[in-house]
């Protein structure tokens, strides 16, 4: 698996790519737009994920989880079409186009948390379990995928939630250089 791939609207995956090793996240399954639709992750992505959650649980307490990660390119599809007929047209600036979304890679995971023993996806960047992940996700492979003030670079609003596993080599480089995005990071990777 190829962890320093770039997907965006701009190199989009092709409608019949999966990832090779996918391994369902039994956590959380709560309610999809399909009911029969697993949590499933790529399996180093998952294992990243494992250490990083269990960080957060020793280190302060924090329950982080999955919430969603790998969609096929037909379930993408239903994403978006769900969030068209709920939101209309503004739905593009925060649902991607079946192809050119993370998720069909297997590398992006969207966490909620467990706060008090309740499930929640309903939070900010000034919670502090989403802190912490700002603070600590490049320690084991992740990086914030949709920074805030970085629209005009990724093409999606900011998305507290929205990680993507890179690998510790890439995740370190960028957070060590304060390289806010990927789309930066090829970019860099190309004039070198």
């Amino acid at each position: 698996m190829d962890y320093s791939m770039l997907v965006n609207k701009q190199n989009p995956l092709d409608s019949s790519f999966e990832p090779q090793e996918l391994v369902v996240y039994p956590e959380y399954n709560g309610p999809k737009i399909d009911p029969n639709h697993k949590t499933l992750v790529e399996a180093t992505t998952l294992n990243a994920f494992y250490e990083m959650q269990a960080a957060a649980m020793k280190e302060q307490g924090y329950h982080i989880i999955v919430d969603s990660a790998y969609r096929s390119y037909a379930y993408q599809q239903k994403v978006l079409e769900r969030n068209l007929a709920e939101k209309g047209e503004s739905a593009y600036s925060f649902v991607a186009l079946p192809g050119t979304s993370e998720h069909q890679s297997g590398l992006a995971i969207d966490v909620a948390l467990y706060i008090d023993g309740e499930y929640t996806d309903q939070f900010d960047d000034t919670f502090p379990q989403i802190q912490w992940l700002f603070n600590n996700a490049h320690r084991f492979g992740f990086i914030l995928r949709y920074p805030k003030g970085a629209e005009h670079i990724t093409g999606y609003k900011y998305e507290c939630w929205h990680f993507r596993y890179v690998g510790k080599e890439i995740a370190l480089d960028m957070y060590d250089n304060n390289i806010r995005t990927f789309e930066e990071y090829h970019t860099l990777l190309k004039r070198k």
